[in-house]
């Protein structure tokens, strides 16, 4: 992403004036400037990211008005290893396409304040690819590609300022959630939900290839659930690619579970190991909707 979650993910704005990072010699692009929440993340020492099949039935969530999610079918077209998978078993071409993102970053950073305790913090983000109707207008504020809608993120419940970053992330949750280099080349995720236990196991090798693609870059993300009247958009640069081998398993019966059981999916789905990124975020409320400035949906009941 930059087939993931790329995608994933990958962090938040601190919008106004631009910043430099003189080692990269890359500046952050431009932001609107009414964000409700405004973010950095920098540091990042690892995103692990992996796409899966997703039942579309069991995305039970609000989504935003003029957006669907996109089937299988409709990806396979520039993905061979997915559409021999859905050659083998038709069923899974209209499921949908869901990428789930794990990321160790040293600096979490929310309307200009630490949103974490010093030293490293894991988070988490899983989105789904959508597709908008032909006659959606898109929000003027969205910049870059638009492919992504997020379904929940996480983040460690120790060590965190929550309502910081709920004000960033209204969609967070705090749960237990490890992402540890165990070894210089060997990464180990281990993140518990109600549905079940996540476990990964991650080796990476080879070189830091550097992202071909222009620097600055731009991401639009859309909220889902009580947060669907918001988006995020990013800009971001730095990403460094290496060569990753994971081993993802999820107890339980929830969709991780479901979607790691099925045959041939993880021949189909590679894991993807990205660092030493950094990126600016702001959070969004859609064109046309209560224009309210304050805490975002869902914010308060957490």
């Amino acid at each position: 992403m930059f087939r993931t979650c790329v995608q994933i993910l990958s962090a938040l704005i601190c919008a106004g004036s631009l910043a430099f990072n003189a080692a990269a010699g890359t500046e952050y692009g431009e932001l609107a400037r009414n964000a409700v929440s405004v973010a950095e993340l920098t540091e990042v020492q690892a995103e692990i990211c992996r796409d899966h099949l997703l039942d579309p039935s069991g995305v039970k969530v609000r989504l935003p008005a003029g957006y669907r999610l996109a089937m299988a079918s409709e990806i396979a077209g520039k993905d061979q290893k997915l559409a021999s998978l859905i050659a083998r078993d038709a069923r899974y071409s209209s499921y949908a396409i869901g990428s789930l993102c794990f990321m160790s970053t040293g600096s979490f950073v929310v309307d200009g304040a630490r949103a974490h305790s010093p030293g490293l913090t894991p988070m988490a983000f899983w989105w789904v690819r959508v597709m908008p109707s032909k006659d959606t207008k898109t929000d003027p504020r969205m910049k870059g590609r638009l492919d992504w809608l997020q379904l929940a993120s996480w983040y460690s419940h120790e060590g965190t300022d929550r309502a910081r970053i709920i004000a960033a992330d209204p969609m967070a949750q705090f749960v237990d959630l490890v992402v540890n280099r165990v070894q210089k080349d060997n990464w180990r995720v281990r993140m518990a939900l109600a549905s079940g236990v996540i476990d990964v196991d991650v080796r990476v090798s080879g070189p830091h290839i550097k992202r071909n693609a222009p620097q600055p870059g731009f991401m639009t993300v859309l909220f889902s659930g009580d947060s669907a009247d918001y988006f995020t958009v990013f800009t971001y640069f730095g990403h460094q690619h290496r060569n990753a081998e994971g081993i993802w398993q999820a107890n339980g019966s929830g969709v991780f579970a479901d979607a790691f059981k099925i045959p041939g999916e993880a021949e189909t789905f590679d894991t993807f190991f990205q660092d030493g990124w950094q990126a600016r975020s702001g959070l969004y409320r859609l064109e046309g909707k209560d224009a309210q400035q304050g805490t975002p949906a869902g914010a308060s009941r957490r």
